[in-house]
C-alpha cells in the first residue's frame, strides 16, 4: 500500500510531464509564452545559485510564521476549551475574522510592520492560526465524557480533567490543522514577498514577471511546490511521532 501511495503519484507527474513536453513541441508554442519542461529544467539549472539565497528568504518567513501561528492557535485553543465564557464571546469573533481573506491584510500589515521579516512572518502566522484553532477546539470538545468522568471519579479536579484528557486529546487535532495549514504557508509567504519584499521567491516571481521569463516563473513554481511538500512531509512526521497511540490503533 506505501509503495503505491509513492510509485502512482510519480508516474502521474511523469505523464503529465510527458504530455506537456510533447504538446509544447507539436504546437510550436514560443518559449515566452509555455516553455516545455526541459526548458525550465534547463533554466533551473542555470538559476539555482541565484535562487538559493531566495530560498532561504523564504524558508525563514514560512517556518516562523508556522510555528507562531502554531503556538498562539494551540493556547488560545486551550483558554476557549478552559473557560465557556471565552468560548462564548471570542471565538464566533475569531470565526468571523476569518470571512477576511488573509492576503487582503498584506498590505495592512505590510504599512503596520514595515517591509522587513515581521509583515511576512505575521501573514503565515494569519493564515496557520485558525486551521489549528478549529482543530485543536474541535478535538478538546469532543472528547469521550467516560474518559473525563473517570478521572473525576477518582479524585482529579477539573485542571486534571484537563491536562490528562483533553489536552492529549488535542494533539492530534493540532496536527490535523497543522498538516492543512502547511499547504499554504510557502505561498502566504511568497505573496506577501511579492507585495513588498527584497529577496524571496516572491521578489524572484516579481522580477521574472516584469522580464517575461515564463520559463524562471515556471522554476519558482516548482520550487515552490516541493517546498511545501517537504513542509508537510517533516509536519506529518512530527504528528506521527507525538501520536503513537494513534498508529497502534491502526
Amino acid at each position: 500500500m506505501t509503495r503505491r501511495r509513492v510509485v502512482a503519484p510519480l508516474v502521474a507527474a511523469a505523464v503529465l510531464v510527458g504530455a506537456w513536453e510533447i504538446g509544447v513541441r507539436a504546437s510550436g508554442l514560443p518559449p515566452f509564452v509555455l516553455p516545455a519542461p526541459s526548458e525550465v529544467a534547463a533554466t533551473g539549472v542555470r538559476v539555482a545559485p541565484l535562487l538559493v539565497g531566495h530560498v532561504v528568504t523564504t524558508l525563514q518567513e514560512a517556518a516562523l510564521g508556522l510555528v507562531l501561528g502554531a503556538v498562539v492557535g494551540m493556547l488560545l485553543a486551550v483558554v476557549i476549551a478552559a473557560f465557556p465564557v471565552v468560548a462564548d464571546t471570542v471565538y464566533p469573533l475569531v470565526t468571523v475574522t476569518q470571512t477576511v481573506p488573509t492576503v487582503v491584510l498584506a498590505p495592512l500589515l505590510i504599512l503596520w510592520a514595515g517591509f522587513g521579516l515581521l509583515p511576512k512572518v505575521l501573514l503565515v502566522a494569519l493564515t496557520v492560526f485558525f486551521p489549528v484553532l478549529v482543530s485543536a477546539v474541535t478535538a478538546m470538545s469532543d472528547v469521550d465524557g467516560a474518559h473525563v468522568d473517570m478521572v473525576a471519579g477518582l479524585g482529579g479536579r477539573r485542571w486534571h480533567q484537563f491536562a490528562l484528557v483533553r489536552l492529549p486529546a488535542a494533539v492530534p487535532g493540532v496536527f490535523g490543522g497543522l498538516r492543512v495549514a502547511t499547504t499554504y504557508v510557502v505561498g502566504a509567504a511568497v505573496v506577501a514577498e511579492y507585495l513588498a519584499g527584497t529577496s524571496g521567491l516572491g521578489v524572484f516571481i516579481q522580477r521574472s514577471r516584469k522580464s517575461y521569463d515564463v520559463d524562471q516563473i515556471l522554476v519558482a513554481v516548482v520550487v515552490i511546490a516541493v517546498l511545501t511538500g517537504v513542509l508537510f512531509l517533516i509536519v506529518d512526521a512530527l504528528g506521527r511521532l507525538a501520536t503513537p497511540w494513534r498508529r497502534s490503533t491502526t
